[in-house]
């Protein structure tokens, strides 16, 4: 199955919006765009122009449900889970529709429902970093959206071990991320460690970050954690 190129994030506040959190009205804080750093193809089936418009279109949705609209996350989760049902081993798409269904829970009114799809979101995050624990596509957003839940889940451990991971595969193959998904992958990592305790390494991942400045809203963040502010 081929791949199609990666689309670029729309802007420089692209990464500044990952730190941005919608409050449940149940006190639970859950993120507003933690999963809008590039997303890659899911598809590539008879029909190129076709596997281009779809792609086109689960970007759209996925956005504009990070941004907050309910009807564009529901969306967003019937043309994943389409996909899916094509295509069952097509991880990359599990693992957005495992975010797409946190975006659900954030939206939904308090009671029990709100709980239970914020934990099948993570199911299928889960099941698909499983299954290609190799694919950093897969791993980087999955991280993303553990490091962004409140610390009383208990998902610390796996955003770190991620995190922990895809410098590992950085190290070996640079080139598996793009240069602006490193520099996201060091800071969020230091913080990680830095989480951990482990400030050394915080200081040493963000001088690894500082080495790819592509976005200035997290090269900012990136030197303020240097600076130690």
């Amino acid at each position: 199955m081929q791949r199609l190129k990666p689309i670029a994030p729309r802007n420089a506040n692209e990464s500044a919006r990952h730190s941005r959190c919608r409050k449940f009205r149940t006190n639970v804080v859950l993120p507003v765009n933690y999963g809008a750093f590039v997303i890659s193809a899911f598809l590539i089936s008879t029909t190129a122009s076709a596997a281009v418009s779809e792609q086109e279109m689960v970007h759209r949705l996925y956005q504009r449900g990070l941004a907050g609209d309910k009807h564009a996350v529901d969306e967003c989760i019937a043309k994943l889970e389409d996909r899916l049902e094509t295509e069952p081993k097509n991880q990359l798409a599990r693992v957005y529709l495992g975010s797409a269904y946190t975006l659900r829970s954030r939206d939904l009114g308090f009671g029990p429902a709100k709980l239970t799809t914020l934990r099948h979101g993570l199911a299928l995050m889960d099941e698909a970093v499983a299954a290609t624990p190799n694919d950093a596509h897969v791993r980087l957003l999955r991280a993303l959206t553990t490091q962004a839940l409140p610390s009383f889940f208990g998902r610390r451990k796996s955003a770190q071990g991620d995190f922990e991971a895809l410098v590992a595969m950085l190290s070996k193959e640079p080139n598996i991320l793009s240069t602006a998904d490193q520099q996201r992958v060091y800071y969020h990592a230091g913080i990680a460690a830095q989480q951990s305790g482990n400030a050394a390494g915080a200081r040493e991942l963000w001088k690894n970050a500082s080495r790819h400045p592509v976005d200035p809203v997290l090269t900012e963040k990136v030197n303020a954690a240097l600076a130690g502010k």
